[in-house]
């Protein structure tokens, strides 16, 4: 991942506990799938939607990207 969308979603993740307890349990594979989600733009605008849409999934107990 790039390093910009990295730093984003690690410090993004960090400070949604809940989320972070949800993906914490995820299995690696699952981990990657939401990873790849982000990763799949090319752009800061659509990773920081994408992110807090991940975000918010996470935290309604959701595990899968959204399929856009």
């Amino acid at each position: 991942m790039n390093s910009y969308f990295d730093q984003q979603w690690d410090q993004q993740l960090a400070g949604r506990p809940q989320a972070l307890a949800a993906f914490s349990s995820l299995d690696s594979a699952a981990q990657e799938k939401i990873v790849g989600y982000i990763q799949s733009c090319d752009d800061t605008w659509e990773a920081d939607r994408r992110i807090q849409r991940m975000l918010t999934r996470l935290e309604a107990g959701e595990s899968r990207p959204p399929e856009d």
